[in-house]
């Protein structure tokens, strides 16, 4: 695999971009937990999230699994990493138009334990 050329402003817009995006999330959850379960700001999570999840992967996946000295599997774990991506942000879009939102989900599974236990009593 030749060396690819040094390019600093690829590595810079990658670094903001990282940044954009965990700034971003950060009003979303606050939302989620101040406010409760509100349709817009759970498709705004169920975008933002997997993104986020997806450029840190990236970042993982370019720092172990670098291109040059493993090329066969670097390309599938970054095409499986797309796949799961898109995976993600399509359960995100049915939990939001199907069933409660992600908020209300993701509350449930949190008191599950609770509510179980008070049914046990």
């Amino acid at each position: 695999v030749p060396m690819p050329e040094a390019n600093r402003l690829k590595g810079s817009y990658h670094w903001m971009n990282e940044r954009a995006v965990s700034l971003i999330s950060l009003p979303l959850l606050a939302t989620a937990f101040i406010y409760g379960a509100h349709p817009i700001n759970d498709m705004l999570m169920g975008i933002v999230l997997p993104v986020q999840v997806y450029m840190s992967f990236e970042q993982v996946l370019t720092d172990y699994f670098h291109a040059r000295r493993w090329p066969i599997i670097s390309r599938v774990l970054k095409y499986a990493l797309v796949g799961m991506a898109g995976l993600a942000m399509f359960g995100a879009w049915r939990i939001n138009t199907t069933d409660v939102g992600i908020t209300n989900y993701c509350s449930r599974l949190w008191n599950a334990n609770k509510k179980k236990e008070k049914e046990e009593q």
